[in-house]
């Protein structure tokens, strides 16, 4: 079997949780090595349910970001307006980065973004909500007579 990939998580709200369930179920594949949130109950949580070691336990995404590299890849799920302040150092530490969406609101920090993992030959790849697919919008106008629709399951918006 091949090196299974490490992963760093940055933000541990309803985005950060999500993509560790994700990454829990290819546990064969991907291990969760860091995590980091400024309110310290989501860090224990997340270490207890994920088995992330003390050592890998951050109080904040900037003290994560002063270590040394934890990982292959950092998640980073904190708050909009600060995509840009954790995804330059991480990508200078040679992190592939799995970026919330915006990775940031000034055009020109995307393009920073972009020149720095050029620079460092990394991957950046920046997740979007599906809820303005083909699909979902189909559901939301069939089903509103019946419900309200406020999400569907990844696997039914690439249907």
């Amino acid at each position: 079997m091949s090196k299974k990939i490490t992963v760093a998580f940055a933000g541990l709200g309803s985005r950060g949780n999500s993509y560790a369930e994700a990454c829990a179920l290819l546990k064969d594949k991907i291990e969760i090595v860091a995590c980091a949130d400024i309110i310290e109950g989501k860090v224990t949580r997340f270490a207890e349910k994920y088995g992330v070691p003390a050592e890998g336990c951050y109080s904040s995404a900037e003290e994560m970001l002063k270590a040394d590299r934890l990982a292959d890849v950092m998640f980073i799920c904190t708050m909009d307006k600060q995509h840009y302040g954790h995804a330059i150092p991480a990508l200078e530490k040679n992190y592939h980065l799995v970026l919330e969406k915006p990775a940031s609101t000034d055009p020109r920090e995307c393009m920073e973004i972009a020149r720095v993992a050029n620079e460092h030959n990394r991957h950046v790849v920046v997740c979007h909500v599906l809820r303005y697919t083909p699909t979902t919008e189909s559901l939301r106008r069939s089903w509103t007579p019946v419900c309200s629709v406020r999400s569907t399951p990844s696997r039914l918006a690439r249907a």
